[in-house]
């Protein structure tokens, strides 16, 4: 995606700091920091009735309250800006929108509607040659392929989007994110060596370059895969590092697909009644993605033949009566206990 360019739109000073602020706290993955300040920037921005700034900084807000969880809000800034740009006849901006807006509904799990939408963006890439959307899309739709049980049509996706990333240039992004989703598709697979192999790749890139929230999703997976591997130190080593890392960014989906593989472990090592609550405390959030509901049948379903239908519902009780910060943050510091006592988080 290109960046904002300030000079082009006129931005005042003070517009021109709160957008830069935002996208400083935005890589530095301080997502509610960087919200209030793009939108600010957007305030600024309709108030001056500057529709270019405004369109640009409802797509940063609107990735900003998709990694927060927020889907609804973030499909109707999505949508605003794809309006704006509709009016600008911003070819690229609407393709930009769209696709950002199916990758929302992929999370929410309509399927059918994230695929038209991805669709639609990638005609729109090809058609005016923009290589970087046209590869980005392309993972997205792997992301989406994978979500349905499509592990080759995943790959054949994320292939041609690192091809087609190569022909603009290679970049320690590109190469993290390639080796990620491959890796990704092997686990799909059940193949677990060679999907260590290329988490631990992305992963090592991805601290290179200071990407917290590429780190954070590898952890789960690396803890994954050595759960099912038996290796429970192990395990338990990434799940830890991974809730460290996301509990301060305050990116819920992540957060939810920690809790998942932290309940597998519990379950792995005996502890069905812990991992009962926190799974169930995991896939009752809002924020948890159709993709990790999917993926967490077999063992919510395992687990519950194990359990009453009286002793499942104090479990709902339980998850409703805690935030998933403090689930995951009790855990973080015991990883054998639940909280004592509510207390909700302030944002």
């Amino acid at each position: 995606m290109s960046e904002l360019n300030l000079k082009s739109i006129n931005a005042s000073e003070e517009l021109a700091r709160f957008y830069e602020e935002g996208e400083a706290r935005f890589v530095q993955a301080k997502l509610w920091s960087a919200g209030d300040y793009f939108a600010n920037a957007l305030k600024g921005f309709r108030e001056g009735s500057n529709n270019i700034g405004m369109a640009i900084c409802l797509l940063k807000l609107g990735r900003v309250l998709e990694l927060l969880g927020e889907y609804n809000k973030a499909v109707t800034t999505y949508t605003e800006s794809q309006n704006l740009y509709l009016r600008l006849n911003d070819h690229l901006g609407v393709a930009r929108s769209k696709a950002f807006l199916g990758n929302v509904f992929w999370a929410k799990g309509e399927y059918a509607k994230a695929k038209t939408l991805l669709e639609e963006a990638r005609k729109q890439f090809e058609k005016t040659g923009y290589l970087p959307g046209l590869a980005w899309v392309n993972d997205l739709m792997g992301n989406l392929f994978l979500a349905e049980g499509k592990d080759k049509e995943a790959e054949s996706s994320y292939l041609s989007a690192f091809a087609i990333a190569r022909k603009v240039g290679d970049s320690p992004e590109g190469k993290a994110w390639n080796e990620y989703h491959l890796g990704a598709v092997k686990l799909f697979r059940k193949q677990w060596a060679p999907a260590r192999d290329g988490f631990l790749k992305a992963l090592e890139l991805f601290t290179e370059m200071g990407d917290v929230l590429g780190q954070v999703a590898t952890f789960i997976h690396l803890g994954e895969i050595a759960c099912e591997e038996k290796d429970f130190e192990a395990s338990e080593k990434y799940i830890r590092q991974s809730i460290k890392m996301v509990v301060p960014t305050q990116c819920k989906p992540l957060l939810v697909d920690a809790l998942t593989v932290l309940a597998r472990l519990m379950k792995e090592k005996g502890e069905d009644s812990n991992a009962v609550s926190i799974l169930t405390s995991a896939l009752a959030d809002p924020t948890c993605r159709q993709q990790t509901k999917d993926h967490m049948l077999s063992l919510s379903e395992l687990l519950e033949a194990h359990f009453s239908k009286q002793e499942i519902e104090a479990g709902l009780r339980w998850a409703k009566d805690y935030t998933l910060e403090e689930v995951a943050s009790s855990w973080l510091k015991t990883f054998s206990s639940k909280p004592t006592k509510k207390k909700k988080l302030s944002k």
